[in-house]
């Protein structure tokens, strides 16, 4: 069958050589031109999937309300308590884990006798990895009873730990000393200088590497704010202080909902369990970004770009079509003795429209088979034409995944069959319909 299709391509490129091999090759561009673009929207598709949680969106929840400055107006005292977390997760739909999360001081960092200056660091609680999707490469998580304790544990990034130990396995069961920045005055009713006398506590406070997660895409460190040092949000506290840790915000994972209805549900919840009107704002993003949903501006850049290149290869594959239905005006002129000889022996006008379709799409069918194998050997530089894209999105180019081949690159050659049969069937009933006595005079 391949061999007698080949045959066939032969007998009809050989018509006219050069004005086919030009028409295939002029298909063969535009289908290629389609089908690298499908084969960069899958590899988009996939971007976005994996950077973003697919179906699922990681949001903040503060105990604010967004001003016009763009900055939180907090509730002050703060309204949210540790209880509310669960009372979220377990009554709000689509909610799916909700974790604490306060942005903790830390001025500087020792380990192994050198400073350092922190990139980032969360006070939270045992949900967080499940809300952001970290993974463990060593150690354990933080857990309820480090949160309950007041434990001062980490856990820190892959990035941390080769930074200040040299590796993960290193820096399982370091301590980093840490300077919070608070400079706190107490009263040593121990006696010293008298009953009234103040001590001052140190800034320092020395923190055990209990665990180290698999460093995050650096597109959802910054637009999640998942930081490199995670620590109990409560081990600020000394253990003895009867004072809770207030808390400000959660982060949450949420699918098949919105952000809005996440929000006016939480805000209908917590009115109800306090009796009074609790200050609510939800967004998708970082803590550090209030009401900026920078996940949605991103998914819309790569959402803009995959129709960018798919719209240019539909336009190249258009215009190629229109010329194969002028290579077949062409060719039904120069055959309308032999169509007309045809259709005096028998040939129906419907016969003779397949005839001369067939010659299209087989001129079509070759220049698919041609642009497929073109955008399959392009695959590796349209990546690299991609990645100062990405990059100036925040998604290095090492997210952008590749497969040599993509399922829905076959598309392509389908859409230029398709085309080729859509706009040469008028014109071929045209000149298959032709008299017959003046398709003899030619």
């Amino acid at each position: 069958m391949v061999k007698r299709m080949f045959w066939k391509w032969y007998r009809i490129i050989m018509t006219h050589p050069v004005r086919n091999l030009l028409l295939i090759l002029t298909t063969g561009i535009g289908t290629g031109a389609l089908a690298l673009s499908m084969q960069t929207t899958a590899r988009l598709d996939r971007l976005v999937e994996s950077t973003t949680g697919g179906a699922d969106k990681r949001i903040v929840i503060a105990n604010a309300e967004i001003g016009a400055d763009g900055e939180l107006d907090w509730t002050m005292p703060f309204q949210f308590d540790e209880s509310y977390r669960d009372a979220i997760a377990s009554d709000i739909g689509g909610v799916k884990a909700v974790s604490v999360v306060n942005t903790m001081p830390m001025d500087q960092i020792q380990a192994n006798g050198q400073y350092w200056k922190p990139s980032g660091v969360l006070g939270t609680d045992q949900n967080y990895a499940e809300v952001m999707g970290l993974s463990l490469v060593t150690g354990t998580f933080l857990s309820a009873d480090n949160v309950k304790n007041r434990d001062k544990t980490l856990v820190i990034s892959e990035r941390a730990a080769t930074t200040l130990f040299g590796g993960a396995e290193e820096a399982q069961g370091q301590v980093v000393a840490v300077d919070n920045g608070f400079r706190m005055f107490t009263r040593d009713i121990a006696g010293g200088s008298g009953a009234n006398a103040a001590r001052r506590v140190s800034p320092w406070s020395n923190y055990t590497v209990i665990g180290v997660y698999a460093d995050p895409t650096r597109f959802e460190a910054e637009n999640y704010g998942i930081a490199d040092y995670l620590m109990p949000y409560t081990s600020l506290l000394p253990s003895g202080m009867s004072f809770n840790m207030p808390v400000r915000m959660f982060a949450a994972r949420i699918t098949g909902t919105s952000v809005a209805n996440v929000e006016s549900a939480v805000r209908s919840r917590l009115d109800e369990a306090t009796g009074t009107q609790v200050k609510i704002s939800a967004w998708e993003g970082s803590p550090d970004s209030p009401g900026v949903s920078t996940i949605d501006k991103a998914r819309q850049s790569l959402t803009d770009l995959s129709l960018v290149t798919s719209g240019l290869g539909v336009l190249i594959l258009i215009i190629a079509a229109f010329g194969i239905v002028s290579g077949l005006l062409v060719d039904a002129a120069d055959r309308a003795k032999e169509i007309a000889l045809k259709r005096a022996i028998g040939m129906t006008v419907f016969q003779g429209t397949v005839e001369l379709s067939g010659r299209s799409m087989a001129l079509a069918g070759a220049g698919g088979i041609i642009g497929l194998a073109l955008a399959t050997a392009l695959s590796l530089p349209m990546r690299e034409i991609l990645v100062p894209y990405l990059d100036a999105l925040g998604i290095a180019s090492g997210d952008l995944t590749s497969r040599l081949f993509e399922i829905r690159t076959v598309l392509a050659p389908a859409a230029a069959l398709a085309l080729a049969f859509l706009f040469s069937l008028l014109p071929a009933a045209r000149a298959a319909g032709a008299s017959i006595v003046d398709g003899l005079k030619e």
